[in-house]
């Protein structure tokens, strides 16, 4: 008789998912106090090169997790089908839609103009002048009109380098949590992985990352954006069947949100770009098409 070695021992799937969490949340923010206890600030232009360092942590520890933790095969458990389709496309192209779409609605609020010059961009950010200026100087320095100029940057950048720092978050949120949650349903596993998505961001903002001058609102504003964001991206996740989509959406946005930012004079950290009230009421509108193509698809099981 051969002793076959016992099989491993997993801790139960709800344990797994909590440990994974906490450990992905302690050594994100062990990892930004560091940066901010040597000096680091969330207000200057190391803040872009810091943010892509810390996105590539949830998907480093969901690699980690995936590989000696989750008992199911990484590529399963992370989403990784590395097969490209339209929908890879789509996640190309929405975010400059959903940022034009911004831009116009932060440009109908009173007290705000569109700004080619790019001037109060340092301001807008909490940067000093001298960072906005070398900011505003790399915008020009590709010879386009500024909105061509940071359209083409998002296209270029949003599925290549964007999509590194991308896929280092959702490999977390859209990979390993959609994985564990997407049995219950479309929406609460939207609601259940936007919700843990937006904490994980929580004492970055509440720090001024993003809203430089109101903290607190601005993270209650973030908390409500990511709401709103997170049905498009679980959307783009199952029409894909992969993972790398809803990284090339959230790279693409990241590489072409300073065109929300950059072009309006006037407004605020709350109100005005990006991650505010203005591009909520856009995702708004995207999440009832959303609930109209999700309500169709059940019903299309249910007969």
């Amino acid at each position: 008789m051969t002793l076959r070695p016992a099989p491993p021992v997993h801790p139960a799937p709800g344990r797994r998912i909590a440990v994974f969490y906490a450990t992905t949340f302690a050594l994100t923010h062990a990892v930004t106090t560091a940066y901010r206890l040597q000096g680091g600030s969330w207000h200057s232009l190391d803040t872009f090169l810091v943010a892509n360092g810390i996105m590539l942590i949830p998907g480093l520890m969901a690699l980690v997790f995936a590989r000696w933790i989750f008992p199911e095969p990484r590529a399963a458990t992370l989403g990784l089908r590395l097969r490209p389709n339209r929908w890879w496309l789509f996640a190309w192209l929405a975010p400059p839609v959903l940022m034009l779409l911004t831009l116009a609605v932060s440009l109908l609020l009173p007290g705000t103009t569109y700004d080619p010059t790019m001037g109060g961009l340092g301001a807008r950010l909490g940067f000093s002048e001298a960072d906005g200026a070398r900011l505003a100087a790399n915008a020009k320095a590709l010879h386009l009109p500024p909105l061509a100029g940071f359209l083409l940057q998002g296209l270029v950048l949003g599925p290549t380098l964007g999509a590194v720092g991308g896929l280092g978050e959702e490999l977390a949120w859209r990979g390993l949590l959609h994985r564990a949650f997407i049995s219950w349903g479309f929406w609460r596993c939207t609601l259940v992985t936007g919700s843990l998505w937006a904490i994980w961001h929580l004492p970055l903002t509440l720090q001024g990352y993003g809203y430089p001058q109101h903290p607190i609102l601005g993270t209650a504003v973030f908390v409500v954006y990511a709401l709103a964001f997170a049905p498009l991206m679980t959307f783009v996740r199952v029409r894909a069947q992969s993972v790398i989509a809803p990284a090339i959406l959230h790279g693409t946005a990241d590489t072409t949100v300073l065109l929300t930012l950059a072009l309006v004079r006037g407004g605020g950290d709350l109100t005005t770009g990006w991650g505010t009230s203005s591009s909520i009421a856009v995702l708004a509108v995207v999440d009832v098409a959303i609930a109209v193509m999700v309500r169709r698809d059940v019903r299309r099981e249910v007969s």
